[in-house]
């Protein structure tokens, strides 16, 4: 199965939480075989540490695995690198440092040395701009993704049901996680 398939099917099977302009750009942009080859995209440590932050503030570690366990950090780099445009990958490091300048501004310090709580209150004023810019759209969908299509995520978030196999209805009981599927 191709990657763009695969994508396309868990975006439905996760009831089109992903936003349309990030699926649309997952599967226009994807490039795959033999003779495709990223852009020279590249993370700096800080940015890769700011990164990984974010995504488990996103999905921090319960009693499921966090972002970071699920290897999310890494697969978004990917995703950036492998099927986002040059402009939608230099609007998402500008955020990175828009977040970082917020940072500054409201506790004197980068976004590396803030308060956990200080990185919660950034994200959390982030997540409820009227206008979400294109980095939080990113950043956020990604994770989701990441997390949801990661073995962890679809294995300990998630139930799961080998498929394919015998149909069987399922009755899901009061207060138990919903279903992923192979």
């Amino acid at each position: 199965m191709k990657r763009r398939d695969a994508i396309a099917r868990v975006a439905l099977m996760m009831g089109g939480i992903l936003s349309a302009s990030t699926l649309a750009t997952v599967l226009e942009g994807c490039k795959s075989g033999a003779g495709s080859e990223g852009t020279a995209l590249s993370f700096s440590e800080e940015q890769s540490s700011m990164l990984a932050e974010i995504a488990e503030i996103i999905l921090p570690k319960t009693s499921t695995p966090g972002a970071i366990e699920a290897k999310v950090p890494e697969f978004i780099q990917m995703m950036l690198k492998d099927c986002f445009k040059e402009e939608q990958q230099k609007a998402f490091f500008a955020g990175l440092d828009k977040l970082n300048e917020d940072s500054e501004k409201a506790n004197g310090t980068d976004f590396a040395k803030a308060t956990p709580a200080q990185k919660l209150a950034l994200i959390k004023a982030e997540d409820a701009a009227k206008e979400r810019s294109e980095f939080w759209k990113i950043m956020k969908d990604l994770t989701v993704l990441g997390y949801f299509t990661s073995e962890p995520g679809a294995t300990k978030a998630l139930e799961f049901l080998e498929v394919p196999g015998k149909y069987e209805p399922i009755k899901l009981q009061k207060g138990q996680k919903a279903w992923a599927m192979s």
